[in-house]
């Protein structure tokens, strides 16, 4: 099982975005819960210290941290999200 949690600053650059980009981000992120293999989709971050993954939806980008736990389940946070032009600064 994959969950997605948000961080407080990610929900607010999330929230900040229009309807239509919020609803394709959204529902990336429930078809990434279903499919068999995230890892095949997710790309890994090179040279990062706290974040290891990027999810690409449109010029959009999620900025991910892994957390694995013992009890059967994947956990992502999202640490930023914005257009790609500006969320690696």
């Amino acid at each position: 099982m994959v969950i997605f949690k948000f961080t407080k600053y990610a929900k607010r650059q999330f929230l900040k975005f229009e309807n239509d980009i919020q609803l394709r981000i959204t529902d990336k992120l429930k078809y990434l819960k279903s499919h068999p293999d995230i890892f095949s989709i997710l790309v890994l971050m090179k040279d990062s210290r706290f974040t290891t993954h990027r999810l690409r939806v449109g010029s959009y980008r999620l900025i991910l941290r892994l957390n694995v736990h013992k009890k059967n389940y994947i956990e992502f946070i999202v640490v930023k999200a914005g257009d790609r032009r500006e969320v690696y600064k």
